[in-house]
């Protein structure tokens, strides 16, 4: 797959495709319907599939003093959009000028004249120009006058009881700790990656050992104790264990973090990339008593875990 972050001056090779469009955060079922969808006109036409989403985040852009929101890193979102066969990745730079063009003109210079864009497929609820002047119809009726072909695809649920499957459904589901419901969203487990930083080492004094990352500009979920699995950049094998979400109160901690202490495993990973997939909300945190208290319901937690993985003791 071909990362492309600009829109202009682009080689032949990487113009003419069909393109699903959108924030593509989390790549949800709702997502994959879109990006399946371009994929099946691209094979009948025989062109190229791309993804065309923002960088920054529109939200972002708009509000860079937010609370973080984004559900996936940009490298996770490229590999899974790989792995599901997409051919050109656009990362249209969201800025100023970006945000001054009205929908026609959104599609004459990025769709039509920057990326030559064959077919656009977007969700039916699809916004985009200045101040969101544009919808599915005007996406139609701009494209189609210079020869873009568009679909559209409904927002997808289980049951119109349950709402749409959507990146803000699942925010809420990881605010409250439901990741079983974030991950029926997704189609997999919610996860975090990034690079294994140095902690206080606290864990490994009680036995515990964790491989501490920072969320950056990723939700947080609910905080507390979950069961999880993680897998070593470059490596296939999952291992269980069980990861902590939160600011460590009992050890009057202040940053939030992310520490994933995994079962039977010893080794120096300091540096490496990790993914960390959340499985099950075990418990709240709460402040302990003190370490002994702490060390106490760590290794319940740890056997809670064990028992959702179903490793014997």
């Amino acid at each position: 797959m071909r990362k492309i972050n600009h829109y202009t001056d682009l080689d032949a090779s990487l113009r003419g495709a069909v393109i699903a469009l959108g924030n593509f955060d989390g790549i949800h079922r709702g997502h994959q319907m879109v990006i399946q969808k371009a994929a099946q006109i691209a094979k009948d036409m025989g062109v190229p599939v791309a993804v065309a989403c923002f960088h920054p985040h529109p939200s972002r852009f708009f509000n860079p003093d937010a609370p973080p929101f984004r559900l996936m890193s940009t490298r996770m979102r490229a590999g899974i959009l790989q792995s599901m066969g997409v051919d050109f990745l656009y990362e249209i730079p969201f800025d100023k000028k970006l945000t001054q063009m009205d929908d026609a003109s959104f599609v004459e210079q990025a769709l039509y004249k920057g990326l030559g864009a064959k077919h656009v497929v977007v969700g039916e609820d699809f916004h985009y120009g200045h101040k969101r002047c544009g919808d599915f119809a005007s996406l139609q009726k701009h494209c189609q006058a210079r020869g873009i072909g568009v679909s559209g695809i409904k927002p997808v649920s289980l049951h119109q009881s349950y709402g749409k499957y959507g990146s803000t459904e699942i925010r809420q589901a990881l605010r409250d700790g439901d990741v079983f419901f974030a991950a029926h969203m997704l189609s997999r487990p919610w996860m975090v990656d990034g690079e294994i930083m140095l902690g206080d080492q606290l864990g490994r004094t009680l036995g515990f050992p964790t491989a501490n990352l920072y969320f950056g500009d990723r939700i947080r979920p609910k905080p507390g104790i979950y069961a999880a699995e993680c897998r070593l950049d470059g490596e296939s094998l999952w291992r269980p264990g069980v990861a902590y979400v939160g600011s460590r109160p009992t050890v009057d901690g202040k940053d939030h973090r992310l520490e994933m202490h995994i079962f039977d495993f010893d080794a120096d990973i300091y540096g490496r990339i990790l993914d960390v997939a959340f499985r099950s909300f075990i418990r709240d945190d709460v402040k302990f008593d003190g370490l002994e208290a702490l060390t106490n319901q760590m290794k319940k937690d740890a056997d809670g875990a064990r028992a959702i993985f179903g490793i014997l003791p």
